[in-house]
């Protein structure tokens, strides 16, 4: 594992944001998990108001279809994989039920709107010897010191990535579908692909200092000193393919469903990252998926950040890797959404307190970040910080699939059995529905075989 030393912050520590999905750290005497997501779980999505995302019958018209309705006409989806309608605001989901009433129409649905569920010794998901230990800064009661023993890390409470297991591969592409990425970043040095900004409507997909999570997550799975390419070494033969599909609101269906069409069909790719979820199940983001799946695209999304026993969509869809995320005591984190359906986990951290953050994933982050706490980092010109949540788990495995795909040539769902069949068994023998298939071992990904201590 390449080490560096983090020196100096810039900003105060604010986690609502930037830990994905709004999560508020507890304290270590708190034992309940907190509200993690915006809105909560049992509430219906949020959509986007005055649009109906429609799926026609081939032969069908869409100006004849919206005419017969009433309704306006919007664009047209990636490849014409969809229609948007216009409708009165407030009206999406009762003029999406009349649509499919249509025998001209495939789907109906509102546009609803995701939302983010936000190398040196504190990179514990890499390399974790055990018995690390979280301290308090700045703590409002006064508490200094380290956090009591049953906080501290746990032996090989991480998934294994050795420095260098993976140098030497063939050029692979992943994607980040997200708030962007910061294209200035030195993590990220030639290695960025500029695609769409399907919230703007640009070709500029770059992160905001308001948002930071995709550049975030993106340096988790891409980074040089702080993603698993990195510390595999696979770094140098990764690029990636930046689309931006979230904006202040959240991230609207039409963005994501053209994302994953577009990035599916960027040549050389093998898998692409969605940190991002709500609870409606969408037929629009289920056909790109298995668009995705049938050109051989690995689309791994995270299980949502609620607690619930119900996995968010679209890492709901059987045809996506559905992620939860652990801690450094190679547990459940409070926070992850689990339940039928759940494919593997990973960690996306803990951090137990507003006062603490070792126990989070440690990550790029935008210039001029304004969401949270900052440190300067191993490459001049680069910021980095804390974040947990399922959004941090899941680029974990796409880091490891981009990794093994590139030393392995495996893809699609060879590449997804390898990733699932070498984790680490967690919680009940074999398959089960906290643990999914377990906790990512990138070592026996590649390797297909253990270090003996691995």
């Amino acid at each position: 594992m390449t080490r560096f030393t983090v020196a100096g912050c810039s900003t105060l520590l604010a986690f609502a944001l930037a830990a994905c999905g709004g999560e508020t750290p507890v304290q270590p005497s708190e034992t309940a998990a907190p509200d993690l997501a915006r809105g909560g779980t049992a509430a219906e999505d949020a959509v986007v108001a005055g649009e109906v995302i429609v799926g026609l019958k081939a032969g069908a018209d869409a100006d004849a279809v919206a005419r017969a309705h009433g309704l306006g006409r919007g664009g047209s989806g990636y490849g014409k994989s969809f229609e948007v309608l216009k409708v009165a605001p407030g009206s999406e989901r009762a003029a999406a039920a009349r649509l499919r009433g249509d025998a001209r129409v495939e789907f109906a649905e509102p546009n609803y709107l995701r939302q983010p569920d936000a190398i040196d010794a504190r990179l514990w998901a890499f390399s974790n010897p055990g018995g690390r230990n979280m301290s308090f800064y700045n703590d409002p009661n006064g508490r200094t010191g380290s956090l009591p023993a049953t906080y501290a890390s746990l032996a090989d409470a991480d998934e294994d990535a050795i420095e260098g297991i993976a140098a030497g591969g063939a050029d692979v592409v992943i994607g980040s579908l997200d708030t962007g990425v910061d294209f200035g970043h030195p993590e990220f040095s030639g290695r960025l692909i500029a695609g769409r900004d399907w919230v703007s409507g640009d070709n500029d997909p770059s992160d905001t200092r308001d948002e930071g999570h995709g550049t975030h997550t993106t340096g988790t799975m891409a980074g040089s000193t702080v993603g698993v390419a990195g510390v595999t070494g696979a770094a140098p033969h990764v690029k990636v393919y930046v689309q931006r599909v979230c904006g202040p609101s959240g991230c609207p269906t039409t963005a994501i469903v053209n994302a994953i069409r577009a990035a599916a069909d960027q040549p050389g790719l093998v898998a692409m990252n969605l940190s991002l979820g709500g609870n409606s199940e969408s037929t629009a983001e289920k056909n790109a998926i298995a668009y995705a799946a049938g050109k051989g695209v690995l689309v791994i999304a995270s299980a949502g950040n609620s607690g619930s026993g119900k996995v968010a969509c679209p890492a709901c869809d059987p045809n996506a890797i559905s992620v939860a995320s652990t801690t450094w005591r190679d547990e459940l984190a409070s926070y992850s959404q689990k339940g039928s359906g759940l494919d593997i986990s990973a960690p996306g951290g803990l951090c137990y307190s507003n006062t603490t953050e070792e126990g989070c994933i440690f990550s790029a982050i935008v210039a001029g970040y304004t969401e949270g706490r900052t440190y300067s980092g191993p490459l001049a010109g680069g910021s980095y910080a804390y974040m947990q949540g399922t959004s941090m788990a899941a680029p974990q495995v796409t880091g490891a699939a981009a990794a093994v795909a590139s030393v392995t040539g495996l893809r699609g769902a060879q590449l997804r059995a390898r990733l699932e069949s070498t984790a680490d068994d967690k919680g009940a023998a074999g398959y089960d529905t906290k643990f999914g298939n377990g906790r990512l071992n990138v070592y026996r990904a590649l390797k297909g075989g253990s270090t003996g201590t691995q």
